[in-house]
């Protein structure tokens, strides 16, 4: 019967703890009160950040047709000179590598949506106008650093964290159909006016730069087709230089060959054509076999003098220069083109080069999602948890001790 009595005194009383609980409730309380206001207070001093997720849009059809006059003038610039290419191989087959190389960089690309977005991203992922930006709307307090060079390094450091984002391709689940995305700027921070205000400004910088990276890039390719022209000028001007000079050794070394030929003809007394020719005839036709390979005096000196005679008072030699005509034709068509003139023209007259607004892609700056870290409730749930555990055990120790002591004074 002790050892029961023993165990039972051992044993916890599960109501008689509740009672005491009860007894402290307010005492509980006013732990998990305390433990919220701590967390509440913790909460206002910190900074509370975001992510926020910007959509970077290609610019559409209606801004694209502004480029529909110029891109059908490229597209001739193009075709030309590839025929233009194409025209000089075929007349000097050692030039053909060279002349592929040339055409392919001197190529003026048309303006599409995905030309103009592709160079806005490669301008804006230098990430140099971003440091701008942070520096101009002070996105950075310079307290947070010790000197100029920190503050400096800390500017490129948030710059670089911005984010440029590639588009994703999603399923939607309902109508079957594929959704794709944009391009996306993605960065944390907590001051989202200030945020906005730097992509306002970067995207207008993006645009202003992008203009005179085309511009720049036309002009050198422009340049470049100009350059490439008088080349083919120069080129076809020394062949019909040499064509002319190439005629007049001909003639010379011809002349000096018939006057020797008519000196063994009159040496000899052939003052007319003595070359045998041979005659079939049938009813329908007449056929004459003339022995070609008799020496060239037998056709008599009277003939030979007068064909000289022709040749010295030939007035126009290019009639008897063959294949002078055709690169005549080449040059005239040549310097005749007017392709290259008209781009420029083009041009200076388009939305490239006038003050009017240009834009090669657009930062949605509108639609920018903001996501915070929504850990507050999280904190503040866990702040009561911890208050009712602290509680509970402050209540409980506090009564073991009072127990503790009643047990003493008995």
């Amino acid at each position: 019967m002790v050892k029961n009595s023993k165990i039972d005194n051992d044993e916890i009383d599960l109501i008689e703890l509740m009672y005491k609980l009860w007894e402290g409730k307010w005492k509980v309380a006013v732990a998990v009160i305390i433990s919220l206001i701590a967390v509440i207070s913790y909460q206002s001093t910190k900074i509370n950040n975001f992510t926020a997720i910007t959509e970077i849009k290609p610019i559409g059809d209606l801004e694209l047709n502004k480029f529909f006059e110029f891109n059908n003038l490229i597209t001739n610039t193009n075709t030309n000179t590839n025929t233009n290419t194409n025209t000089n191989t075929n007349t000097d087959t050692n030039t053909i590598g060279t002349s592929e190389r040339v055409n392919a960089v001197g190529k003026i690309n048309k303006i599409t949506s995905l030309s103009l977005l592709n160079l806005y991203l490669d301008t804006l992922n230098d990430k140099s106008l971003f440091e701008d930006a942070i520096l101009k709307f002070n996105l950075l307090e310079t307290s947070q650093s010790n000197n100029e060079k920190e503050y400096s390094e800390a500017i490129i450091r948030l710059a670089s964290s911005v984010k440029i984002l590639s588009p994703s391709v999603s399923v939607n689940a309902i109508k079957g159909n594929l959704e794709t995305s944009y391009h996306t700027i993605n960065f944390s921070h907590h001051d989202a006016e200030k945020w906005k205000s730097v992509l306002t400004y970067v995207d207008k910088l993006t645009n202003k730069l992008t203009k005179k990276i085309l511009i720049d890039e036309y002009n050198t390719n422009l340049l470049f087709l100009k350059n490439e022209k008088n080349y083919q000028l120069e080129d076809i001007s020394i062949k019909i230089n040499n064509h002319l000079i190439d005629y007049e050794r001909e003639i010379s070394d011809k002349i000096t060959y018939l006057k020797e030929q008519s000196a063994i003809a009159k040496k000899l007394g052939i003052a007319i054509n003595t070359i045998e020719v041979q005659t079939f005839g049938n009813e329908k036709a007449l056929l004459s076999n003339v022995q070609t390979d008799s020496p060239f005096y037998l056709r008599g000196y009277k003939a030979i003098d007068k064909e000289i005679e022709l040749i010295q008072s030939r007035k126009n030699k290019k009639a008897f220069i063959v294949g002078l005509f055709e690169l005549e034709k080449k040059k005239r068509a040549i310097e005749q083109d007017q392709t290259i003139k008209r781009v420029e023209l083009a041009l200076q007259s388009n939305l490239l080069t006038d003050k009017k607004e240009f834009s090669a892609a657009s930062i949605n700056v509108i639609t920018t999602k903001f996501e915070y870290k929504d850990n507050n409730k999280k904190m503040l749930v866990l702040a009561i948890v911890i208050g009712l555990i602290a509680g509970i055990f402050y209540v409980l120790i506090s009564n073991a001790f009072q127990s503790l002591k009643v047990s003493k004074r008995n």
